[in-house]
C-alpha cells in the first residue's frame, strides 16, 4: 500500500510540476527542456527504490526552480544563442550544404526522409531547410513548389473565424460560451430547436466565432 501512495503522490507531483514549466517544455524540446524531463523523471522514480520521498520533493523543487531560471535566461538573445543555438541552414537554393549535415550529425539518408514526409522528393523543389534550435527541420520551398493558394487565383477569402468548443462530452463549457457572448439559455434553446433536451446526449457542440450556427456530434 505504501509504494502504490509513493508512485501516486509523485505521479501527481511531477505532473503539476510539468505544468508549472510550461508548454514550451513538452512542444520545443530545446537541450534543457529535454535535460529538465529527464532529471525530473528520474527523481521522480527515486522514492520507488529507496524509502525517502521528502528529499525526492525537495529536488524536483529545485529542478523546476533551475528550470524556470533558464527558461528566463534564453529571453535575452545573448543567452538563448548559448543555450539553444543557432539555427542551420542544411538546404540552400536546392544544394546541400554538406558541412552543415555533418557538423549537426545529420546523414543525408535522414535529411531525404525528413523532405519526402514533407511531400518533397525532388531538392530542386526544396529553396531552404532549416535545422531550428528546437531540433525541428523548416522546409521552405520554391516559388513553383509551394501549395497554391487563394490569394494565388486572386480569390479573396472571407474569415470563418475558429472553432469554439461550447459542449465537451455533454458537459458544458462555460469560458468559451463567454467568449462567444452566449449564455446557458442561447445554448439551451438551441439544442431544444434541434430537439435536445439531455445535455448528456451531446457528445461535442461549436460555434465557429464569426456565427452563431451550432454544430452538434451526438452519442
Amino acid at each position: 500500500m505504501e509504494i502504490i501512495l509513493k508512485v501516486f503522490i509523485m505521479f501527481i507531483l511531477s505532473i503539476a510540476l510539468t505544468r508549472f514549466m510550461g508548454k514550451s517544455s513538452i512542444v520545443q524540446l530545446t537541450p534543457y527542456d529535454l535535460i529538465a524531463i529527464i532529471t525530473l523523471g528520474t527523481i521522480a522514480a527515486e522514492p520507488l527504490i529507496s524509502t525517502k520521498v521528502m528529499p525526492s520533493i525537495i529536488s524536483l523543487i529545485a529542478l523546476v526552480f533551475f528550470y524556470v531560471i533558464f527558461a528566463k535566461l534564453t529571453l535575452n538573445q545573448k543567452m538563448n544563442k548559448l543555450l539553444l543555438g543557432e539555427p542551420t541552414i542544411l538546404i540552400k537554393a536546392g544544394k546541400i550544404v554538406e558541412d552543415n549535415l555533418e557538423k549537426e550529425h545529420i546523414s543525408l539518408i535522414q535529411l531525404l526522409a525528413i523532405l519526402r514526409n514533407n511531400g518533397y522528393s525532388k531538392l530542386s523543389e526544396v529553396n531552404y531547410a532549416i535545422l531550428e534550435p528546437t531540433g525541428n527541420i523548416s522546409i521552405i520551398p520554391v516559388s513553383s513548389a509551394r501549395p497554391v493558394t487563394l490569394a494565388d487565383l486572386n480569390i479573396k477569402a472571407e474569415d470563418e473565424g475558429i472553432p469554439i468548443a461550447l459542449i465537451i462530452d455533454g458537459i458544458v463549457q462555460k469560458k468559451n460560451l463567454r467568449l462567444v457572448n452566449k449564455n446557458q439559455k442561447w445554448l439551451k434553446d438551441k439544442l431544444e430547436e434541434e430537439g435536445i433536451k439531455d445535455i448528456r446526449k451531446v457528445i461535442y457542440a461549436f460555434v465557429e466565432s464569426m456565427d452563431d450556427q451550432l454544430y452538434l456530434s451526438l452519442r
